[in-house]
């Protein structure tokens, strides 16, 4: 088999669509702050737990509570990447990460903004009515600008390590993730599929320091070449030194699109695009602009796809859908 694909790792099997869907409406929902519409997504019982707002029991408090009541804005975007779900049984696990834009504009071109990013791990259950959302998990990790937009959060304070004013994280990769949850999965998807979620595993295992997730996504024998460590040889050297990186740094967000996979047989090519945070204008606003691409090898081992080459090349990319 020998195909190439521009996706989003939006899944075809029918629980993983539909649930894809539903986490897609909801950040449509958070953007134009109309949540009423999708009250009948939760379970009766839900819980909304976000690091910036606080912690809403029941579909109501959720509604109230998700709601933006600050300055009036005239742009709201929120940009979902890196969705991954898990499903067992009646039950599947989601991570997925965010970054958003609140604004308002300044002139012909300009805009005073707020920038933010985050990432999710949401719990859903099947009902006779489809899958319902059980408890959404979203940790603020980052943001950048007018905080005046931003009034009523809790932002993210950019320290190192244990400190006064620390609270729990909202998440815990190491309990809450997907792949920790559902390890072996009812749905896998299709070889391109995998091959993506191998990034979003990647990407995920490193931004949330969870580093023996992060070996399941390379092959023993892999290669690397990465800023800032240049070559690197073997699962062990590229691990141990991400993770020293990593440990010095109080986030990461490596969300990434347009990803481009080749399969052939038990090998795969993928060239990823990353979404690094800028300041918009008017004309870059919705504009496809990246600040970084990797190239990539992989390879089926053990069941499953690692990685047995990969390349981080900075540098900004500005292209269109046919990126």
């Amino acid at each position: 088999m020998n195909t190439n694909h521009n996706f989003n790792t939006k899944p075809t099997a029918s629980s993983r669509a539909e649930i894809q869907k539903i986490f897609s409406d909801f950040s449509e929902a958070l953007e134009t702050n109309n949540l009423s519409p999708i009250k009948n997504y939760f379970t009766p019982d839900a819980i909304a737990h976000f690091s910036n707002l606080g912690e809403f029991r029941g579909v109501d408090a959720i509604i109230k509570g998700l709601a933006y009541n600050g300055p009036e804005l005239n742009v709201v975007r929120n940009k979902v990447t890196n969705s991954y779900v898990a499903v067992s049984g009646d039950q599947a696990q989601q991570s997925a990460y965010m970054t958003g834009i609140l604004a308002n504009a300044t002139g012909e071109e300009g805009f005073n903004s707020f920038l933010f990013g985050g990432h999710f791990v949401n719990t859903y259950v099947r009902s006779s009515e489809g899958w319902k959302i059980l408890h959404l998990r979203f940790q603020l990790d980052w943001q950048h600008g007018n905080k005046g937009y931003a009034t009523n959060w809790r932002l993210a304070d950019g320290m190192i390590g244990w400190h006064q004013n620390t609270e729990t994280p909202a998440i815990l990769s190491e309990l809450d993730a997907p792949w920790r949850v559902f390890p072996n999965p009812d749905e896998r998807g299709t070889d391109e599929e995998q091959v993506a979620e191998t990034y979003i595993r990647y990407a995920w295992a490193l931004d949330q320091a969870d580093f023996s997730l992060l070996t399941t996504v390379f092959t023993e024998d892999a290669k690397a070449d990465m800023s800032p460590f240049g070559p690197m040889n073997g699962q062990q050297e590229i691990v141990s030194l991400l993770k020293i990186l990593r440990s010095g740094q109080p986030y990461m967000q490596h969300a990434a699109t347009n990803f481009r996979v080749n399969v052939t047989g038990d090998t795969a090519t993928m060239d990823i695009y990353r979404v690094v945070p800028f300041t918009p204008t008017r004309e870059t606003l919705d504009a496809p602009i990246f600040g970084a691409h990797y190239e990539s090898r992989l390879r089926r081992d053990e069941g499953g796809w690692k990685f047995e080459w990969l390349h981080y090349i900075p540098g900004w990319i500005y292209g269109d859908d046919s990126i």
